[in-house]
This record gives structure tokens, C-alpha cells and sequence, in this order.
């Protein structure tokens, strides 16, 4: 049975009531409300997914003027205002989807090349506040600690923190364990560093994929070593 409108689900109420009374009504209405505020959570719900993908939209637009045909080019003091307006409003409005997550992502990863890495390091811990899904966590996570890495060799603990929380699967072990070697060696372990390194450079040997940075680090490491003799 469809209910096509409210005149029609209020004849059904009056026609309950004569025949049944009281206690079926209520539980009918109940049953009604139920369905009437999920169709309109339902219809919110993809409006506003409709919204922040425009925004979202917005902002690749903005990136593509220059990085078309210069990827590494830097953005204009424009495209920066417009970025920013577009995090914020994802951030205000539609902070709990993918987009305002990614948004915020690509303006840390700029903050990071303006050298403001206490707003980097701010816009990372949004993302994860808002608990996003495991993928966006690993990122942002790693995103975190490698911030912290470059705010202070400090940090090395607290960047190792985050990172052994992880539980990233395959296709992130190589990128996280190259963090975690990163945060070692910010502590004075060489070899946990060594061995964190090493994972790296296996895991992304089984994925294959070529990481020469990483044998360039395992390579450094080992000249580091004091020599037997």
C-alpha cells in the first residue's frame, strides 16, 4: 500500500478510528511519522551531498586555472582567498562529508608549502576529529605526524603516537612505516628507524611500486653506522 498524500493518510486515520479505535490509530500514526521523517531526512541527506559536491566542484575549478599544464605551480593570492572560503563553508556547513574532509586535506597540504605548518597541523587535526572513514584517517594521520616532524625532531614521540594507532591496511603499510622510521630517527632510535624503513621498502616492493627515497634512507643509515674493527 503508498500513502500519495496527506488528505489520503488522514481518511485512513478517521477510517481507523470508526473501525478499530484508539490504540491502532496511534500506532498507525506513529508507523506514518516514522516514514514521512525518514523520507525527509533521506531527501536533506542528498541535497546536502548535492550541495558539497558543487562546493567541492568549486574548488577544483579554482586549482585547475594553473595546475593543468603546471602542476607545481603555486596558487595566487586569489585562488588562496577562494580555497579558504570553500573549506570554511564545507567545514561550517557539511562538515561530516567526504568533501569538507578532502577540502581540508588539499588546504593543509598548501599551508604545508606556505611554510604554516601550526595551520597545517590544525587543519589535519579537524579531519580526524570529524572520524572520517579508515582511508582519510590513515592520510590525515600521517599527514599529522609528518607535520609535527617538521614543527620540531621534539615532536618525535608524539608523532610516532599517532602513527602506531594505525591500523592501515596493505596499500598504507609502506607510506606508514616510512613515517614511523621518520619519527625513530627524530628520537635517536637508528635502529627501529632502520627496521621501520626496511618494512617500508618491502611492503612497497610488494605493491610494486619503486621507492628509491626509502633505499636512499636505509642507505644513509647504514653509512651511519659505526664501522666494526
Amino acid at each position: 500500500m503508498s500513502y500519495q498524500s496527506d488528505e489520503e493518510q488522514v481518511e485512513l486515520l478517521k477510517n481507523l478510528w470508526k473501525d478499530y479505535g484508539q490504540p491502532v490509530v496511534l500506532g498507525v500514526a506513529i508507523i506514518l511519522a516514522a516514514v514521512s521523517g525518514y523520507n525527509y531526512w533521506q531527501k536533506t541527506q542528498q541535497q546536502e551531498i548535492s550541495e558539497a559536491s558543487g562546493l567541492y566542484q568549486n574548488l577544483l575549478d579554482t586549482l585547475s586555472l594553473d595546475q593543468q599544464t603546471q602542476l607545481a605551480a603555486p596558487l595566487t593570492e586569489e585562488q588562496k582567498a577562494t580555497v579558504s572560503h570553500v573549506v570554511s563553508s564545507l567545514q561550517n556547513d557539511y562538515a561530516s562529508s567526504q568533501y569538507a574532509a578532502f577540502a581540508t586535506l588539499f588546504l593543509a597540504q598548501q599551508q604545508v608549502q606556505d611554510d604554516q605548518l601550526s595551520a597545517a597541523r590544525a587543519s589535519l587535526e579537524w579531519v580526524l576529529a570529524q572520524k572520517p572513514a579508515d582511508e582519510v584517517q590513515t592520510m590525515a594521520s600521517v599527514r599529522l605526524a609528518r607535520v609535527l616532524l617538521s614543527e620540531s625532531s621534539g615532536n618525535g614521540q608524539q608523532a610516532l603516537d599517532i602513527l602506531t594507532k594505525l591500523n592501515a591496511g596493505k596499500s598504507y603499510e609502506a607510506t606508514v612505516e616510512s613515517a614511523k622510521g621518520d619519527a625513530y630517527l627524530a628520537l635517536g632510535d637508528r635502529k627501529q628507524a632502520e627496521t621501520a624503513y626496511q618494512k617500508a621498502v618491502d611492503a612497497a616492493q610488494d605493491n610494486g611500486l619503486n621507492r628509491p627515497l626509502l633505499q636512499l634512507k636505509l642507505d644513509d643509515l647504514a653509512a651511519m653506522a659505526p664501522q666494526e674493527g
